[in-house]
């Protein structure tokens, strides 16, 4: 069982991107020793995608070098029209 909460799409759409960050760092943790130790079960498949699809919105732009605005990492995704 994890020692932290599962980031769900509604709720990540309701943080911003400094309050997302720490816990992605934490899940995605989970994840990899997850899938290194071969501890993948039946219905984390989807988990894992959902997890992703809000790593990379959450990330992308800073990891591709794009150029943020001042509200990139005080508003939340949702008034960003992100996820």
């Amino acid at each position: 069982m994890p020692h932290f909460q599962r980031l769900t799409i509604e709720e990540a759409r309701n943080l911003t991107r400094d309050e997302l960050l720490p816990r992605i760092e934490e899940e995605q943790k989970y994840w990899y020793s997850r899938i290194h130790n071969c501890e993948m079960k039946a219905g984390d498949d989807a988990a894992f995608r959902t997890f992703n699809e809000i790593m990379h919105t959450v990330i992308d732009a800073v990891a591709d070098g794009r150029p943020t605005d001042q509200g990139y990492y005080t508003q939340t995704l949702a008034e960003r029209g992100e996820l």
